[in-house]
């Protein structure tokens, strides 16, 4: 990249002789601009891209002092350099007071001139490298509250957290939660015949969450995060509980609308789980609207429904209860840390409901239920199902236990389901991400690599693998994947020279016009401006 020089100096024969340098023929340096005094030189380098500024001292009108303290004011970015004569050399002495990069004696000669731009160069390049640093890092702190906020809203959707953590953590997290009442809301993407690695899909994917960040920044009252890459989950808070299913439908039709104009190819269904007055049962807003999306008949168009209103149709299907499909979510995709939290979550549901004895038998037998088919989907025998701890929860059903034995019982309960899902599965949790983490920054520069190859890597199903991934990382699969591979493409544009096209292929992608896209989707700047910046 070149450095733009800007020069200032009233003698007209040595301005003349500078603009003739063979320094401003080289690839290095650009004479942008000159001045024969101070203050036309100012009004200038208001409205241009400059680098260095060499400037005299005397001179008419406005002196070099004078542009100096105004360039160090207003453009600090800019290195100032003086140029003076050895009876000027207090004045120099100033200008170093003031701050400028360094100084030129006349006469003037072109190598002390080259060497000092050479050095100014060097100070540039340090501070725009420093800059970068600097934003890099705001970045990540971005992305990585915004992650963390995500796992929060997920762990809150999901019912695992009592509302005595709630307020704390979310305040931790920079949310705002207080309102008199909630809605949880689905949108999910459907695009026939494509899977989640579908590079298509995934810049649809990256186009919604674009739209839905710059929406959420516009509503204070509008949370949202994901849960894969075709299906969005919000948190509407509200005033009034009569009027929160309207103002979900109004957001949830301009996202719609947004989506539609953007990539009118794909349907968009919108689901608005039934109200609720406390934070701590925001799960069962959402578990309303969960169920409702996953049995409701096919649709050929976009719509945005209540979820209170699909019951005609869904009136012939089953409902579980809703103690039943939170276990069921937390032996599906929960960890052994999760437990503690989501134990004290359901006892809290409970007590506030005043559940009668007769209510807590039916929720155990749910439980139950719950751990057996969950045990048995995982293909362990009679024999290892047995040697669960399940008489301590059958003890439950005799009226003298409290619910704090209730606790207990389901703490223990959980706890075993989840070292049986993990043993089965080959591993903890922890250990099969990091194994996946190992191979995916090992195998990424392979354009065939997908979710379905790693999964057999760690030997799990690639459904479940899904579900766990974004369960222990916050992202889905293609988000990380592409992380490691633009991560990598970054540093291949700022340390090589070589072609976007061999870049693209050597992180992953056989297709340069894709990669362009995504990067530019994924930065902000092209592959071109990202080198230059």
């Amino acid at each position: 990249m070149k450095y733009n020089v800007y020069f200032v100096e009233d003698e007209y024969m040595l301005r003349e002789y500078v603009k003739s340098s063979q320094i401003w023929f080289g690839e290095k340096y650009a004479l942008c601009g000159d001045a024969s005094n101070g203050e036309d030189a100012w009004d200038e380098i208001q409205t241009m891209d400059v680098d260095v500024l060499i400037t005299d001292i005397k001179m008419p009108f406005m002196d070099g002092l004078e542009l100096s303290r105004l360039v160090r004011a207003n453009r600090p970015e800019i290195k100032v350099i003086i140029l003076s004569g050895y009876d000027d050399f207090s004045y120099a002495k100033q200008a170093l007071a003031i701050g400028v990069t360094d100084y030129l004696l006349k006469p003037l000669k072109p190598n002390d001139m080259l060497k000092t731009l050479d050095w100014a160069a060097e100070m540039i390049d340090e501070a725009r490298q420093q800059k970068q640093s600097i934003l890099s890092l705001q970045k990540m702190a971005l992305d990585s509250l915004e992650l963390n906020q995500h796992k929060f809203l997920a762990q809150l959707c999901n019912g695992f957290l009592p509302s005595s953590v709630i307020a704390s953590k979310a305040q931790q997290l920079g949310l705002n939660l207080e309102a008199a009442c909630y809605s949880g809301c689905i949108l999910t993407i459907h695009e026939p015949g494509l899977a989640e690695t579908d590079e298509d899909s995934y810049l649809t994917f990256m186009d919604c969450t674009q739209a839905i960040r710059a929406f959420s920044k516009q509503h204070s009252d509008f949370l949202w995060f994901s849960q894969g890459i075709h299906q969005f989950q919000f948190v509407i808070l509200g005033a009034k509980i009569a009027e929160i299913s309207g103002k979900a439908q109004s957001y949830l039709s301009e996202i719609q609308s947004a989506f539609r104009n953007g990539f009118g190819h794909s349907k968009f269904i919108g689901m608005i789980g039934t109200p609720c007055d406390h934070i701590s049962n925001l799960y069962t807003s959402m578990l309303s609207a969960q169920v409702a999306v996953n049995l409701l008949p096919q649709i050929p168009d976009s719509a945005i429904l209540l979820a209170s209103e699909c019951r005609q149709v869904l009136s012939g299907m089953q409902y579980t209860s809703a103690e039943k499909e939170l276990f069921r979510t937390l032996l599906k995709c929960g960890s052994l840390c999760d437990v503690p939290d989501f134990v004290s979550s359901m006892a809290e549901k409970l007590e506030r409901e005043h559940m009668s004895h007769l209510y807590l038998t039916y929720v155990c037998l749910d439980i139950l239920t719950a751990v057996l088919d969950f045990t048995r989907g995982l293909g362990c025998d009679e024999d290892t199902i047995s040697k669960l701890s399940i008489p301590n929860v059958i003890q439950l059903f005799d009226s003298g236990q409290s619910l704090s034995d209730f606790q207990e019982a389901l703490r223990g309960l959980a706890t075993q389901a989840i070292t049986l899902r993990d043993q089965c599965r080959g591993g903890k949790n922890s250990d099969i991400i990091r194994r996946a983490k190992d191979f995916m920054l090992q195998h990424y520069a392979e354009p065939s690599l997908d979710l379905t190859i790693v999964a057999q890597q760690v030997n799990i199903n690639s459904a479940y693998f899904s579900t766990l991934f974004k369960q222990e990382t916050g992202q889905c699969f293609i988000e990380y994947l592409t992380s490691l591979r633009i991560s990598r493409a970054k540093e291949l544009l700022k340390t090589t020279k070589k072609r976007t096209a061999d870049i693209a292929f050597e992180v992953g992608y056989n297709d340069q016009n894709y990669f362009s896209k995504l990067f530019k989707k994924c930065t902000g700047l092209s592959a071109r401006d990202f080198r230059q910046h």
